[in-house]
């Protein structure tokens, strides 16, 4: 919980940065932005409301309400995790698009396998709302589904941007060089997060014991910080490349496509 609450102040110090820094981005971006960070908001704001109501208020009750039914915050906690990684999934899939050569093949798979990521979600949700009972997050076969086809889809993410990012290198004089490699090094860390969040869960989720699924909890409430975080950062980091072109007078079109994200 104290792990995905610094999260939570990291993306909005990110987000204050980005809405100073980069006025001029197109409304789309903008709005994309926003959205992103409503529902990292009331993600956060329910978590917080399920683990006050479970711990707090419900501490000496073993009422069924208390202890099993399905509760308005943990389901809205579920669906706005979903809807944050999808879109921070497309905002990437469009990244491995600009910079990985336009393959249509690469982006396709990123999105199919983040579409599977959200089909897999709300289908546990469905099957959350039809029995009312929260042991479904656990036991149902959608769960660790949906985990998998995360970390498929920020693992493809990760490794096509690192190695086209490494491959741009060649040939670079050593200041555009060094800006390449931060930027890579941006990607690897935000991709590696979410990767790793999302692969955690799914180990878990497969775990005999049943205490082993009720740590999926854990990177489950950090993981759409991280995807709200990571957006933000490789956003903010064209500030980074900004500055490095008035500095070294390197001309935009040789530096990644990152740099003209607008």
């Amino acid at each position: 919980m104290s792990i995905g609450l610094a999260m939570y102040g990291v993306s909005v110090c990110q987000y204050l940065f980005y809405v100073m820094a980069f006025p001029r981005d197109r409304r789309l971006i903008k709005c994309v932005v926003l959205l992103v960070f409503v529902l990292d908001t009331i993600n956060t704001v329910t978590s917080l409301s399920f683990c006050c109501r479970t711990l707090v208020l419900c501490r000496w009750t073993t009422t069924y309400a208390c202890m099993l039914q399905l509760s308005w915050d943990l389901s809205t906690n579920l669906g706005s995790r979903f809807v944050v990684s999808f879109l921070v999934q497309c905002f990437y899939a469009h990244r491995v698009w600009m910079i990985c050569g336009r393959s249509k093949l690469l982006t396709g798979i990123v999105l199919l396998a983040a579409l599977a990521a959200l089909i897999f979600g709300m289908l546990m949700l469905q099957d959350m709302y039809n029995t009312r009972d929260i042991g479904n997050l656990f036991t149902s076969p959608y769960s660790p589904a949906n985990a998998m086809a995360s970390a498929v889809c920020d693992g493809l993410i990760t490794t096509s941007i690192y190695l086209s990012l490494r491959r741009s290198r060649s040939g670079l004089q050593l200041r555009k060089e060094n800006c390449v490699t931060k930027l890579n090094i941006i990607f690897i860390q935000m991709g590696m997060i979410t990767f790793l969040s999302a692969l955690t869960m799914t180990i878990l989720s497969y775990q005999n014991k049943p205490a082993g699924e009720y740590f999926t909890a854990a990177p489950g409430f950090m993981l759409s910080k991280a995807y709200s975080s990571s957006m933000l950062a490789i956003l903010n980091a064209r500030n980074l490349v900004d500055n490095r072109q008035q500095i070294s007078l390197v001309p935009p079109s040789e530096f990644p496509a990152l740099a003209t994200i607008r």
